[in-house]
């Protein structure tokens, strides 16, 4: 009765679902891995790249601030009026620091000597302030030189602080301090990016910080 001999080599339907249940939660863990791995190189690529960006845009605030009050003619040459002197004030000489606040910090110099503090190359007048977004710059707040943006999605260190004045001394100016006694400007902020990771959401943030003496 050879026939009734039952074939012990294949697999039960336990044995069957057992391993697709295994397969499946190897699956799902590696998709889980790969998904991590893959938004986390994402994170650091955009975090990267934002903060990148933001460095170079400190490092020509730190240019200019570093060249504020150099005359080329070795005196401190009469301003023009105009652009020149943007406020028509009762200034008779170009300034080191025109103006300065919490928010703002605009500075003159006369790089080529030809006794005019608003050429445009080089540009010798310059005005750094914190603003409001544009509409080909986002965020809540945006660094502008002389107008134009410079850093978007910046967040103040403190709100709507990102530069501190000091003295020669090192004593702390104030929000609205006396342009002639800064010697030392501290710039803080940071930049906000929209985290890759939908399931975690939110936003990605890199602080800078720097401090910047006068030459002169």
């Amino acid at each position: 009765m050879a026939w009734m001999h039952l074939d012990s080599s294949g697999s039960t339907l336990i044995e069957q679902l057992a391993s697709l249940l295994i397969g499946s939660v190897l699956i799902t863990s590696l998709y889980g891995y790969f998904r991590s791995e893959l938004y986390h190189v994402l994170r650091l690529e955009v975090q990267t790249g934002t903060l990148e960006d933001a460095r170079g845009a400190l490092d020509i605030m730190i240019r200019d601030l570093r060249e504020a009050g150099s005359w080329g003619g070795g005196t401190v040459p009469s301003e023009l009026g105009g652009a020149d002197d943007p406020n028509n004030d009762d200034d008779t000489i170009c300034n080191r620091v025109y103006a300065a606040s919490a928010s703002l910090i605009h500075i003159q110099m006369d790089l080529n000597g030809n006794g005019n503090c608003a050429d445009t190359d080089p540009r010798e007048n310059v005005r750094y302030e914190l603003t409001g977004p544009t509409g080909t710059c986002s965020g809540s707040n945006i660094i502008r030189r002389n107008g134009d943006c410079l850093v978007a999605n910046v967040v103040p260190a403190i709100s709507g602080k990102i530069f501190t004045f000091y003295d020669s001394n090192g004593a702390d100016l104030g929000n609205t301090p006396s342009l002639r006694a800064i010697k030392r400007v501290k710039i803080a902020f940071s930049v906000q990016v929209k985290n890759p990771d939908p399931k975690i959401g939110g936003s990605l943030t890199s602080a800078l910080s720097t401090s910047v003496e006068f030459r002169n």
